[in-house]
């Protein structure tokens, strides 16, 4: 369902929004490129244990994560880096970045792009969690 920021804005509860299985993750879409005029996406993904995100990059898309909960051992090009909650990633446009999930507990962070692509593959390509 799509909403009109000009008319109200709007709340999620916890688990609100669509959720999809992409790539190993569930990754909740609490705001999409249409509730933004296309200004930024914003997505709840949670990570399992292990699971390792090979190298990619966002052609023309900046991504922030915020770590809710876990750890995660990840590079944007030749910097090293570890996220534990708290942490705030920033990864620039078009730089190889990956990471792999190090907690034995599933890692959740809030994942921020911009100008938002990620948020609307997810939409096509993943598989919609029915709840």
């Amino acid at each position: 369902m799509h909403r009109m920021l000009a008319m109200s804005g709007y709340v999620h509860g916890i688990d609100g929004g669509a959720a999809y299985d992409w790539r190993g993750a569930r990754v909740v879409i609490k705001a999409s490129a249409e509730d933004t005029f296309g200004q930024l996406g914003v997505m709840e993904s949670t990570y399992p244990p292990g699971l390792s995100v090979p190298s990619h990059h966002h052609p023309g898309e900046d991504e922030m994560l915020y770590v809710l909960v876990g750890e995660m051992q990840g590079f944007c090009d030749e910097s090293r880096w570890t996220a534990t909650a708290g942490s705030f990633v920033f990864v620039p446009r078009d730089r190889p970045h990956g990471f792999v999930v190090t907690s034995d507990v599933p890692a959740r962070a809030l994942v921020i792009v911009g100008p938002p692509r990620l948020d609307s593959q997810i939409a096509k390509n993943g598989t919609l969690i029915h709840r």
